[in-house]
């Protein structure tokens, strides 16, 4: 909408603006828990939040296009979303996000579907996300629980685009014939390598992906094979033999991105860079 230059007009009193079309999402999920959205959709806390535990909690999570302000609004600990991108901004993972790390902080009672279905399953769209509260699981477990059929939703939706999404110079890479999805774009550093955000190409590529942030590490694990990555360091060890690249891992916008080809090549699939279509080719051998 911001590239129309239209002006906003309000859908209802409590949509005046445009960040609280994108905050609606992020802060309005929590129907029953004692979670809840205030000042139009601006601020998400409740009753026993501490508001500075919260906004480092999901400050340190990494979302794009978001800093979380601590603020108390009355009784009620939370946090005051200030958007930064509204591009790369996701509200709906926010919104899981924040209650994942409002119920590690409270506690709270999630709200059960029996012969009827609650309010808080109906906005999920289903029961699992109050079973995953429950399991206690942290939000990037969460995330990793629905991210394959998310990123079937992605592909399906597809077909139904009226608009080419794809912007000129952008780079894409397809895996098996699908267009992979980032929330970071894929760019060439320095040493004109093609880096990639890590987790969505070894996650579509069958593995399991590992951050420890003391060590700056990141660690790929599918099957028997072990893959571990340093930031800013040229050595991967590959299970457990060192291999040197011509680059090396960053971190850019919260995002560890690492150079496709060697991604590839340790997961044991052929990677083709067509510079003409700007488009990296994955398929596994």
């Amino acid at each position: 909408f911001m590239d129309t230059g239209l002006p906003w007009v309000p859908t209802s009193p409590n949509i005046p603006d445009l960040d609280s079309v994108f905050g609606y999402m992020a802060t309005g999920l929590g129907e029953g828990t004692g979670v809840y959205q205030a000042d139009k959709f601006k601020w998400i806390g409740g009753k026993g939040i501490d508001s500075q535990k919260f906004a480092d909690l999901l400050n340190s999570a990494g979302l794009p296009g978001v800093i979380f302000i601590p603020e108390a609004q009355g009784q009620a600990g939370g946090v005051r979303l200030q958007i930064t991108d509204y591009r790369s901004f996701n509200p709906a993972k926010t919104g899981i996000f924040a209650l994942s790390y409002a119920h590690s902080l409270t506690n709270f009672k999630v709200p059960k579907s029996g012969t009827t279905i609650v309010m808080f399953d109906k906005i999920m769209g289903t029961d699992k996300i109050g079973q995953y509260l429950e399991q206690g699981l942290s939000p990037q477990e969460m995330e990793s629980k629905y991210a394959a059929s998310l990123n079937r939703f992605k592909e399906e939706r597809k077909k139904y685009l009226i608009y080419d999404t794809k912007k000129p110079g952008e780079i894409s890479v397809i895996l098996q014939g699908k267009t992979i999805d980032f929330d970071v774009p894929p760019y060439l550093d320095q040493n004109n390598r093609l880096q990639v955000p890590i987790r969505a190409i070894a996650e579509a590529l069958g593995g399991k992906v590992y951050w420890q942030q003391e060590q700056r590490t990141v660690t790929i694990i599918r099957g028997q094979d072990i893959i571990l990555f340093r930031i800013d360091s040229p050595i991967a060890l590959v299970n457990g033999l060192e291999k040197t690249m011509d680059t090396v891992p960053i971190v850019k916008n919260n995002r560890t991105l690492i150079p496709v080809r060697y991604v590839g090549e340790y997961l044991n699939s052929l990677v083709h860079w067509d510079q003409a279509q700007q488009t990296v080719f994955i398929n596994q051998q």
